[in-house]
C-alpha cells in the first residue's frame, strides 16, 4: 500500500508536468545540510538563549535516536524496494526514518512548544512540519511510515526534553548530568552500529547500500549529541554571555555567525573529514561544529562586546 501511494503521488507528478518539483525540494531543503543548526543557531545567538539551547539539545538528540533507528531497522529506499518508483532525486541511506522529518518536528515543533499562545505562528510551524512530511513521498524517497513515524519520533524527544528543562531549572547544580548522558548513550551506541550485522545485497556487481557508509551518518549524529549536550554546558558554566545588548549587536551575532556556519559547512568540515580519513574524522568534526557554534564563537562575541 506505501509503495501504492508513492505511485500515485508519481503519477501526479508527471500529470501536473513537475510544476511542484522544485516547491518541495526547496521545502524538503530546509531540513538538511546548514538549515539543520540555522534556526537553533540565531535564536540562541540574538534571540532567545533558553528556547535556542532547547533547540540544539532537541534537534541533537531526535536526530540521534533517528540514527539508531535507521541503523537498527535497515529498511532500504522505495526506489531499490520497487523499480517502478522513479524519485525527483534519489538520497543515500537507509529510508526509516525520515531524518528530515524528524529534523523539522524537532526545530518547528520545539518552537510550537515555546511559544504555544502565538497561535499564527504555532500554525505556521505545524504547516511547516506537513509540507516536510509530504515533500518526502511527494519526492519519492521515503514512504508515509518513514515520515509519520519521524513525526512521532520527534514529537516525543521535543516533549521529553521540555520536562527535561523543567528538571534542570529546578536543580541548577545538577546540569553536568546532561553532558554525562551524552556519554554514555554515545559510548554504547558507536559499540552497537560497529558491531551489529547489516544486510548486504547487490543489484549486479553493486552493493545497494553499503553499510561502511551509513555508519557515517551514524558517527555524524553521535558527533553532534556530544557537541551540543557538551556545548550547553560549557557555554552555562563557562560563558554565560548575555542578551542585554543593544538590537544592532544582536543583528551582527546572527549574520556573522550564519556566515561563519557557512564557512564551516563548505571548507572546514570537508577538509576535516578528508585529513582525518576515518568515521572517527567525521565524529570529531561534527562534535567541533557544536563546540564552535555553542561555545568558542558566543566567547568570542561576549568578549569583544565587553571591550567595545
Amino acid at each position: 500500500m506505501d509503495i501504492q501511494y508513492l505511485l500515485f503521488l508519481q503519477h501526479a507528478r508527471e500529470m501536473l508536468g513537475g510544476v511542484f518539483n522544485n516547491f518541495f525540494l526547496q521545502i524538503s531543503d530546509l531540513s538538511s545540510g546548514v538549515f539543520v543548526w540555522l534556526i537553533a543557531c540565531v535564536v540562541f545567538w540574538s534571540v532567545n538563549k533558553k528556547v535556542g539551547s532547547f533547540l540544539f539539545l532537541n534537534v541533537g538528540f531526535s536526530r540521534f535516536f533517528m540514527q539508531t533507528l535507521k541503523l537498527t531497522c535497515c529498511v532500504y529506499r522505495p526506489w531499490i524496494r520497487s523499480a517502478e518508483i522513479l524519485p525527483i532525486e534519489k538520497a543515500s541511506g537507509y529510508s526509516f526514518p525520515s531524518g528530515h522529518t524528524v529534523t523539522a518536528t524537532a526545530n518547528y515543533g520545539t518552537l510550537m512548544e515555546r511559544y504555544r499562545q502565538c497561535r499564527p505562528l504555532c500554525v505556521f510551524l505545524a504547516l511547516m512540519i506537513l509540507l516536510t512530511m509530504f515533500s518526502r513521498n511527494y519526492i519519492g524517497v521515503h514512504t508515509p511510515q518513514d515520515v509519520v513515524v519521524a513525526l512521532l519520533l520527534g514529537a516525543v524527544v521535543v516533549f521529553c526534553g521540555a520536562r527535561v528543562w523543567e528538571w534542570l531549572e529546578a536543580h541548577p547544580t545538577r546540569d553536568y548530568l546532561l553532558p554525562c548522558a551524552g556519554v554514555v548513550l554515545v559510548t554504547f551506541f558507536l559499540i552497537y552500529i560497529s558491531f551489529k550485522s547489516y544486510p548486504i545485497d547487490y543489484e549486479g556487481d553493486k552493493i545497494l547500500v553499503d553499510p561502511q557508509k551509513m555508519m557515517i551518518d551514524g558517527y555524524k549524529d553521535a558527533g553532534r549529541l556530544l557537541g551540543v549536550t557538551f556545548g550547553w554546558f560549557l557555554e552555562r558554566r563557562c560563558v554565560r554571555f548575555s542578551l542585554e545588548v543593544p538590537l544592532v549587536r544582536r543583528v551582527a551575532r546572527a549574520g556573522f555567525g550564519v556566515l561563519l556556519l557557512l564557512l564551516y559547512e563548505d571548507c572546514a568540515m570537508p577538509s576535516l573529514t578528508t585529513s582525518l580519513a576515518s568515521s572517527w574524522g567525521y565524529f570529531m568534526a561534527t562534535f567541533f561544529e557544536l563546540i564552535l557554534l555553542m561555545v568558542i564563537y558566543p566567547l568570542f562575541f561576549a568578549r569583544e562586546e565587553k571591550t567595545a
